[in-house]
């Protein structure tokens, strides 16, 4: 058994942890814990009793309708009402719409891996459990903190344009702000007082539970839906197909390079801007062979609309019926938020011609062009009514992430402590405290890429997950699925640099093109010289715990198709974003992961569950097998179900 950093967490200890939805007849029984020991590691939050029915309380109480909402909720952002008029203002033309199919698949591939690992193992956290089962305890710390990065510092990042827009709709459209009350809102040095009051706001609201909170989430989202309906009906109402809507792809945007083939391609495009809230840089790409980089380019950003889905995994623990309602939550997530994606682009780019749409205010300024004031003041009070939801969500989740890194003691305990309600009250109280903080007084013109970047690690450590719990390496070449995926990934990052960045060189063609065959070589490898695993997790990472269902024969739960064709070119997608961002925002997450390091060695695994005792199979299930000698942890354990 690995220790140390590499240690993995046995699945049978990840089950154990998993409370089901609703006892049957076929659950099995467990073997009697010794309590005595269960909680020494945190009995100086609560007496055993009081700790026991906290862990308890926190019950599955989200449902299909839930689930969607927290997802849609929590997607859709300034992706309609920013990113769109702006792609087809500089990139696109009416062919947005086109981009956001491309961006909603490339989506579809981290999705789907997701879906079949939540469903597998509904536990809080996402991908930290899905890591941490599959590669090991620093890895799952590693991509815990990219997490933190999406749920509090990208909520912070919300809170700060909300209240940005919610400054400048005051003054523009209700004409309440003068100058001389302007400077209440903008006090200087950075400090946005809007920004900490709706992170606040939601912070409090998170205090009293998901349960109450899901009712505010429920109504924003749907309210959310209705608003960006009505924007597309009245879009498509005011269209002017043949004004707007041709040509299509507007001819200085090159559709004939398109349609030139693999090898002919040349210059069709020079210089691309891609703008990120307040980031703008300039990637440079000539003499590119790739039939499908013109909607791609474009399609870099509008994916960026798309993030937010993932957070549904994070909430698997309170999930009812996870097996069904986690693919299904995140496969109507992803198709609600493409459908209104692609209706709300084609309305925009029909009712005014791209050349003249805002890149900050598109629908109201639209509407504003064709007279339609009214629904101009609909569009953007809707705007500042249900972005803080994305504030909301975001922050949701933080706590869940927060409570599974407790309870493997790679965090102090306070994080795994819940109230009598079967509230996470304390980690809320303090990640809600940082994301006030940095919402208030931390301008994000440097943060972005960081953001995106770190994000985007966790959906290519995610996707590597699945195929490392789905395959086997031969008997006699024991740790090659381990040593493809980390060269597929590898020469991922290095092919998208190369290609993007120093195409124009001879070493940079020859850098790619040896790259380009080592992720052949790798994909092939992989797929015909490692085996199917048997059983979720393969010889080395099974349960242990008898379970028929962890069979991947057994149609229980979903199975991601195409393995492992699709985690694979998802991991690719998510190397080749990355390679797109500025150098500055991934030296940022370099040094902020160094930080992580530092954490982990000198706290994390020296108070880590794994490493100072261990997950036995015996103590879980009554059978020997995982760990063997080794003792089960008290921050590990949840109490047995009545």
């Amino acid at each position: 058994m690995k220790t140390g950093p590499w240690l993995q967490k046995p699945l049978s200890a990840s089950f154990a942890e998993i409370e089901p939805s609703e006892p049957t007849s076929t659950t099995k029984e467990r073997a009697p814990i010794n309590r005595q020991n269960s909680y020494n590691s945190i009995e100086n939050l609560a007496d055993e009793g009081s700790i026991t029915s906290s862990i308890r309380s926190i019950q599955r109480h989200l449902s299909l309708f839930d689930l969607v909402s927290i997802g849609v909720g929590g997607t859709i952002g300034s992706g309609i009402f920013v990113l769109c008029g702006s792609i087809a203002n500089k990139y696109a033309g009416p062919a947005v719409s086109i981009c956001w199919i491309i961006s909603g698949f490339a989506a579809c591939l981290s999705g789907v891996c997701y879906a079949e690992l939540a469903c597998r193992l509904p536990a809080a956290g996402s991908s930290y459990v899905y890591v941490y089962a599959s590669m090991g305890e620093l890895p799952a710390v590693l991509v815990a903190a990219c997490l933190t990065l999406e749920y509090v510092v990208s909520g912070a990042a919300v809170a700060r344009s909300w209240g940005d827009k919610m400054v400048r709709w005051m003054a523009e459209d209700l004409h309440v702000i003068t100058d001389e009350s302007h400077n209440w809102f903008n006090p200087g040095f950075d400090f946005n007082p809007l920004a900490a009051l709706i992170s606040a706001a939601s912070v409090i609201l998170l205090m009293n539970g998901v349960k109450e909170s899901k009712a505010v989430t429920n109504f924003f989202t749907v309210t959310k839906i209705l608003l960006v309906s009505f924007m597309a009906l009245a879009g498509l109402f005011l269209m002017k197909p043949e004004e707007n809507l041709v040509p299509f792809v507007p001819p200085q945007f090159g559709w004939s390079g398109i349609f030139r083939g693999a090898t002919s391609v040349s210059h069709f495009l020079n210089l691309v801007t891609i703008t990120l809230p307040k980031v703008s840089y300039f990637i440079t790409i000539s003499n590119i062979p790739m039939l499908t980089f013109y909607f791609f380019f474009p399609s870099l950003k509008s994916f960026f609309g798309y993030i937010g889905f993932d957070e549904l995994a994070c909430m698997a623990h309170e999930a009812v019926d996870p097996q069904k309602n986690m693919p299904l939550s995140i496969v109507y997530t992803l198709g609600i938020v493409t459908t209104l994606y692609v209706a709300a682009a084609l309305a925009l780019t029909g009712m005014q011609p791209y050349q003249d749409i805002s890149d900050v205010s598109g629908f109201p300024m639209a509407f504003r062009s064709n007279n339609w004031n009214w629904a101009a003041q609909i569009a953007a009070f809707g705007e500042v009514f249900t972005l803080p939801i994305v504030v909301l969500i975001s922050i949701m989740a933080q706590p869940r992430l927060q409570y599974a890194l407790a309870k493997d003691g790679l965090l102090p305990s306070i994080f795994a402590k819940v109230d009598r309600h079967g509230n996470l009250w304390w980690g809320t109280v303090i990640a809600g405290i940082g994301m006030v903080i940095i919402a208030a007084l931390i301008p994000f013109d440097n943060l972005n890429d960081m953001i995106s970047a770190g994000i985007l690690i966790a959906f290519a450590m995610t996707d590597a997950s699945l195929v490392l719990m789905r395959y086997d390496s031969p008997d006699d070449n024991e740790g090659l699925v381990d040593r493809l995926l980390s060269w597929f990934n590898f020469a991922s990052f290095v092919f998208s640099v190369a290609i993007t960045h120093f195409w124009g060189s001879l070493l940079g063609k020859i850098t790619s093109f040896a790259f380009a065959l080592k992720l052949i070589h790798c994909l092939y490898e992989l797929a015909y010289k490692c085996t199917p695993a048997q059983t979720f997790g393969g010889k080395t990472r099974k349960s242990h715990d008898g379970s028929e269902n962890m069979s991947m024969s057994s149609n229980a739960y979903f199975k991601t198709p195409l393995m492992p064709y699709i985690p694979c070119l998802g991991m690719f997608v998510n190397w080749y974003l990355i390679a797109q961002l500025e150098l500055l925002g991934i030296s940022l997450l370099l040094v902020f992961l160094v930080a992580v390091c530092i954490f982990y060695f000198s706290y994390g695994r020296r108070n880590s569950v794994g490493n100072n005792g261990g997950w036995e199979s015996e103590d879980i299930y009554g059978e020997p097998g995982v760990g063997e000698g080794l003792s089960l942890a008290p921050s590990s354990r949840l109490p047995p179900l009545a």
